[in-house]
């Protein structure tokens, strides 16, 4: 039996200054802590399974940013394990000439659904 993945762009309230201003913090910190990763996976030859990620990041990061929620971290290094992967199967075809790959475009994901919930204090990531 196969699980049938799907990724869904949905659209949400207006987002004033206030979120979209979290929103960007977030994706900041998306992109720092994937391009974190995917140095230290390619440099280490880790294996790019989530239960060996998980075990390598989380800890560490949910450390030095308590603040964020823990899906954060989850979709951080289930993405960088995504991009190693497809770069090193890339890479044994010979269709790459770089030595890392490259994190562009970031998109925040979160491997479980979960509803953001915004107030004027924080913002809350419920399962």
């Amino acid at each position: 039996m196969k699980t049938l993945k799907r990724t869904v762009k949905l659209e949400g309230d207006f987002l004033n200054e206030w979120k979209y201003r979290v929103l960007r913090e977030v994706e900041e910190h998306q992109r720092k802590f994937v391009n974190e990763m995917i140095e230290v996976i390619l440099s280490k030859r880790l294996q790019t399974t989530r239960k060996k990620l998980h075990e390598r990041f989380y800890n560490h990061y949910k450390e030095k940013y308590p603040f964020l929620p823990s899906r954060v971290i989850e979709g951080a290094y289930v993405v960088a394990g995504r991009i190693v992967k497809s770069f090193r199967e890339r890479k044994k075809k010979g269709l790459t000439r770089k030595d890392k790959p490259e994190y562009k475009r970031v998109m925040i994901t979160i491997p479980n659904m979960v509803n953001w919930r915004f107030n004027k204090v924080s913002v809350n990531v419920l399962t």
